[in-house]
């Protein structure tokens, strides 16, 4: 009989959110990994004692978990919520209870959360969590990766208007004779033009090929914070910020994040502050030839840490020195800098040589891999919002968010490490098989190395003659 369902949607129906989640699904392990209890204490100090309750600070964290877990916007997120039931019993909801709103979430996001640090300290909260688990060590002995990536702002080209003329106040003489002793000096009024010098691009002119733009002379009314950049002579220059990235290159985990303006010395800039902020630093910092900068590696190694940067080709600089000796205080801070950056250049050159630098320059693509999960899986290819304050709350999302899959990934592979430890010191008796017919038993373990020949039935083995027939036995 040709059966058909019938839809009874509009009956009632007795379930728990509970039932509804897959026993090892990803949302079970990240519930049972967040202890998000802090951020109730991170932004108490924000609300009243009095007026109406807001929404559990709990819940708008768990939301903004989801959104950069699975690459979704704001809104996207409160729909999903809506009639995901793997959501809901995420966040801790029922079919019944709302959900809020995500204009909620921006003005969280954009106004009373905007210090709160809350960001910062859930990134700190899965690093505890990572380390807790044994997937990274901190310490002296720990080697930390730095890089940088290209974001794309919420912007576009067209959106790039010349700045308006400036008026700066100059002392002059305020004509071509001398001035007099006893005058005060005049002052000149001097037109600084912004643009281009043929006219002023307007923001939404579609016929802007052909011009030049800079960041001295243009801004984006879109995203004024947005800033032309380009990381290298063949690629096209957008509107774009900067993410860093300073982590474990053997883990993976993501110790720091942080967004930047798109400027030439944005990376090594940033790559002091990841480190300053660090609770315990760390024994090597690997990097490309981005940050072969001689201030920025004596800086690090002033702060105890190694750099490692693939300069072991190049020969050992000649350290400058002066024949004259100077008084003034400016010039010998000169000296001193640019004697430490010899120095530190050379440093970073002996300590890159031989198989500690190559195998820290392999490990550095970790960072790569980071970063192509990030754009991939949590979008962070392109800016969610506008403004370097909101690119910097989806770099720390997005961090932390690889930090809990690290943490996934590795729980149950280490449940399974211990398993075979556990083996291995009560090993089990080696089992015993007959090679041949006749032959005297031996073990698995006392066979020699090598590739294991498989036998085809009805075909003997070479080398061992009609010794090696297999026979297959026939069931009674």
């Amino acid at each position: 009989m040709l059966g058909k369902q019938s839809n009874h949607v509009h009956l009632a129906q007795c379930v728990t959110v509970e039932a509804l989640v897959p026993p090892k699904h990803v949302l079970r392990r990240l519930h049972a990994a967040l202890d998000l209890s802090f951020v109730r204490e991170k932004v108490a100090a924000l609300y009243s004692r009095f007026g109406r309750p807001s929404v559990d600070p709990e819940l708008v964290v768990r939301l903004w978990i989801l959104q950069h877990f699975y690459g979704f916007s704001e809104r996207q997120v409160c729909d999903e919520l809506t009639m995901h039931a793997g959501f809901r019993w995420f966040c801790g909801l029922s079919f019944a209870d709302p959900v809020p709103d995500q204009s909620t979430l921006v003005k969280l996001r954009q106004e009373k959360w905007a210090e709160s640090g809350v960001w910062e300290a859930v990134l700190a909260e899965t690093v505890r969590l990572c380390e807790a688990a044994g997937i990274a060590r901190p310490g002296a002995t720990q080697r930390l990766g730095i890089d940088g990536t290209q974001i794309t702002a919420d912007a576009a080209i067209v959106s790039l208007e010349a700045l308006p003329p400036e008026l700066t106040v100059v002392e002059g003489t305020g004509g071509g004779s001398p001035p007099l002793e006893a005058a005060p000096p005049a002052l000149e009024l001097r037109l600084e033009v912004g643009g281009r010098p043929q006219g002023t691009h307007r923001s939404g002119d579609p016929e802007w090929h052909g011009e030049r733009f800079s960041n001295a002379t243009h801004r984006s009314t879109t995203d004024p914070e947005a800033r032309l950049y380009r990381k290298s002579d063949g690629q096209e220059a957008k509107l774009r910020y900067l993410g860093h990235y300073l982590a474990d290159v053997r883990a993976g985990v993501i110790y720091g994040a942080l967004a930047t303006q798109a400027t030439g010395m944005a990376e090594r800039e940033a790559a002091l502050t990841l480190l300053d902020e660090l609770d315990q630093l760390p024994g090597e910092l690997a990097a490309d030839l981005g940050y072969r900068d001689g201030e920025f590696l004596a800086a690090v190694l002033e702060r105890g840490v190694q750099p490692l940067v693939p300069l072991q080709d190049e020969p050992l600089e000649v350290e400058p020195t002066w024949q004259r000796a100077t008084r003034n205080p400016q010039w010998q801070e000169q000296r001193a800098a640019q004697l430490a950056a010899a120095q530190a250049r050379n440093a970073t050159r002996l300590a890159a040589r031989g198989r500690r630098g190559a195998v820290a320059q392999r490990q550095r693509t970790r960072l790569e891999h980071l970063y192509a999960e990030a754009k991939e899986h949590h979008g962070l290819g392109r800016a969610q919002g506008r403004g370097l304050t909101r690119v910097d709350q989806q770099v720390k999302l997005t961090a932390s968010v690889q930090n809990l899959k690290r943490w996934v990934r590795a729980r149950p592979w280490r449940r399974a490490a211990g398993a075979r430890a556990a083996r291995l010191e009560d090993p089990p008796s080696s089992p015993v098989t007959h090679d041949r017919p006749g032959a005297a038993p031996r073990s698995h373990s006392a066979r020699k190395p090598g590739r294991r020949r498989r036998r085809t039935p009805g075909r003997p083995c070479l080398g061992q003659g009609l010794a090696g027939l297999w026979i297959k036995r026939q069931s009674p």
